[in-house]
């Protein structure tokens, strides 16, 4: 054996002890890295701050429903209102989705999406807890955002 080569046994655990070196190096890195993306996804996020409610605020139901939906309203009734003869397949297929057919147990719970015809209305005007949307088409998928939003009192009815 030469002096200026060390023994077999020397040289093999240089070897695995610049492979243990290598690893933890590259786990510290991908642990930083993993630590800093972490903090990018809860930047700016206030994970208290309740959701946007859809739908403009709306004080006044009173125009638009008598007294006894107004308190169905209040007890997390979603009212879709139309001024056609019929109610716009549409709005008959996003009831049967959210609520079911009509049944006035369901209304009373405050867990029903009611169609009501009011004549002279454009479009759909939906009312939901304080809130109120208007759109044109009774197809227009906002309607059914609010009134998932909206059926059984919003956020606050489930604790949300």
């Amino acid at each position: 054996m030469s002096a200026e080569q060390p023994p077999a046994r020397h040289r093999a655990l240089r070897r695995l002890g610049g492979g243990v070196i290598s690893v933890a190096i590259g786990l510290g890195a991908v642990v930083l890295l993993l630590l800093f993306l972490n903090s990018r996804d809860d930047a700016h996020v206030d994970p208290a701050a309740p959701a946007a409610a859809p739908g403009a605020l709306y004080r006044t139901p009173e125009q638009l429903l008598d007294a006894q939906q107004v308190r169905l309203l209040r007890t997390g009734d979603v009212y879709m209102l139309y001024g056609t003869a019929r109610a716009p397949v549409q709005l008959r297929a996003l009831q049967d989705r959210l609520s079911g057919p009509p049944d006035p147990a369901l209304e009373e719970a405050g867990q029903a999406v009611v169609l009501l015809r009011k004549p002279g209305t454009d479009g759909v005007v939906a009312l939901g807890g304080d809130r109120i949307v208007r759109v044109a088409d009774p197809a227009d998928g906002s309607l059914e955002t609010f009134a998932s939003y909206w059926l059984g009192g919003g956020p606050a009815a489930s604790g949300g």
